[in-house]
């Protein structure tokens, strides 16, 4: 097994001006001039073993991006889509939503990755 929300929550936030939080965003109130992202671990189970060891697990990431216009979300979307990318991670769904009860955008989107583990020496 390996935790890579490290690296996920590095990576988000080197994304200029967003609020970076797990589960749900900290502070809801300022969505007009800084935009949030939380995100979360979905899954992380046994891909294979060798060995009766574990060698390599599947990781899924669920990033969400919190705003006040679509248009927003949008381009965040895509900075989280690259930063996603450089840790080679594979985006396997995204979505539009949108909060009637607080008029808040809101992009859903998934990301998943078999990762290798290193052999302990």
């Amino acid at each position: 097994m390996i935790n890579l929300k490290p690296q996920v929550l590095n990576k988000l936030k080197e994304i200029s001006n967003v609020e970076v939080s797990y589960f749900y965003p900290q502070k809801w109130t300022n969505l007009e001039n800084k935009p949030a992202i939380s995100y979360y671990e979905m899954d992380n189970s046994v891909s294979s073993k060798a060995d009766d060891n574990e060698y390599s697990s599947n990781i899924a990431i669920q990033i969400d991006i919190w705003a006040k216009s679509p248009s927003k979300c949008s381009e965040i979307f895509i900075e989280v889509n690259n930063k996603m990318e450089e840790l080679d991670f594979e985006r396997t769904l995204a979505t539009d939503l949108f909060e009637q009860e607080t008029k808040i955008y809101h992009k859903t989107i998934r990301f998943e990755k078999e990762e290798i583990l290193e052999e302990e020496i």
